[in-house]
Parts: structure tokens; C-alpha cells; sequence
């Protein structure tokens, strides 16, 4: 099998990350059904077949999108790399990452959540994803109640539907404040939240340390 010469290899690489930027802004200003393939091709300055040769449909090129600006990639790390670091700090930093990668993302975010309400496909594959970032944050707190670390009879799957859905409740009320603002409204959220999860995680002996 011949291999790609370097240079065309990484020039692949960057025509299919321009051909992704391109998308996403016309996905956050003109919706998904309102952007065509062609319009995506005029903005990067190439033919559509050119596109095609990247992606098979617009469905798989929205996904590829939504890969991209989703956190599920980053949550799996954190958990996987946190056993030996305290479990509020860990929770602390699931809260506030999740909290910037909203934001930093933004209108793509917003743009998927008005999209995925029309589009069974799209729903489907954003419940993949939180799904799996659910399982994963609920199996990290099961291992540290199978160590008694903490308290046995919260359900680790409620907790990791709290983390989630509270880090989007604050995003979607939050989000459009300017950046200053942002990172002390966030990171008063992240730290209050995680204090709030613990009292109510850690056991009562270690409460009462």
C-alpha cells in the first residue's frame, strides 16, 4: 500500500478543518436545515464534490461538528485520570470544565440544541454522547463508594445526571455574559456546587472533619 506523502497528508488535515469551521458558522447563523452543501463549498472556496470527498452527507459532516464542540472526549479524561486526587477536586474541575466548554462553544452549542429538537438523528446522537459522559462520571463515583470514600446510599447516577444538567441549566442562563464576567460567575458556581455535592456525598464522619 503506497503512503501518503507528508505534505499532502497534513494538506488533507487542513482542507477538512476548514471545510468543519465553515460549517459550523453557517450552522450557528443559518441553522442546519438553512445551510446547504453548496453554501458551505462557496464559503471555503471549493466544489462541492471537494466536500463529498470529506464527508458522505451533511448529517455525518453536522456530527463531525458536534464531535468537535462536545466535551465528552475531555470528561472521559478527567475521570479516568483522577483516582488518586481528592473527589471534590475532581468534581470541582468536571463542573468547571464543563461550564467553559460550553461557553467557549457557545453558539454551536445552541445552535445543536435547537437543531437536535427537529432532527431525530441528531437527538439520537447527542444522547450517545451524554450517555457515555454519564456512565463514565457515575462509574468514577461508584468506585469511590466501593472504597468508602463516600456515602453508599446516594445513586452515582443521579449525581452525574445533577453535574450535567445543572452545568447546562447555569450555561443557558449564563452563557451570553462577556468573558470577565463569566469566569467569576462560573467559577463561584463550580466551587458553591462542588461544596453542595459533597456535604451531601461524603460520609459523616468525614462530614464532620
Amino acid at each position: 500500500m503506497t503512503a501518503i506523502p507528508e505534505p499532502r497528508r497534513h494538506g488533507a488535515e487542513q482542507r477538512r478543518e476548514e471545510i468543519l469551521d465553515a460549517a459550523v458558522r453557517l450552522f450557528c447563523e443559518k441553522g442546519y436545515e438553512g445551510t446547504t452543501i453548496r453554501d458551505i463549498a462557496r464559503e471555503v472556496g471549493i466544489t462541492e464534490g471537494l466536500i463529498y470527498h470529506y464527508f458522505p452527507s451533511k448529517a455525518a459532516l453536522i456530527s463531525e461538528c458536534w464531535h468537535r464542540h462536545s466535551w465528552h472526549a475531555r470528561a472521559l479524561a478527567i475521570v479516568q485520570e483522577a483516582d488518586d486526587r481528592p473527589v471534590g477536586e475532581v468534581l470541582h474541575h468536571l463542573i468547571r470544565e464543563h461550564l467553559d466548554i460550553l461557553y467557549e462553544n457557545g453558539p454551536a452549542f445552541r445552535m445543536h440544541a435547537a437543531e437536535m429538537l427537529r432532527d431525530g438523528e441528531l437527538a439520537a446522537l447527542s444522547q450517545q454522547y451524554n450517555d457515555e459522559t454519564h456512565d463514565a462520571i457515575a462509574a468514577y463515583l461508584r468506585r469511590h463508594q466501593a472504597a468508602g470514600h463516600i456515602r453508599s446510599d446516594v445513586d452515582p447516577k443521579v449525581v452525574a445526571g445533577s453535574i450535567l444538567g445543572t452545568s447546562v441549566t447555569f450555561f443557558i442562563i449564563h452563557g451570553r455574559l462577556p468573558r470577565e464576567e463569566w469566569e467569576a460567575v462560573a467559577e463561584h458556581m463550580a466551587v458553591h456546587f462542588t461544596r453542595l455535592l459533597m456535604h451531601g456525598l461524603t460520609t459523616r464522619q468525614d462530614a464532620a472533619d
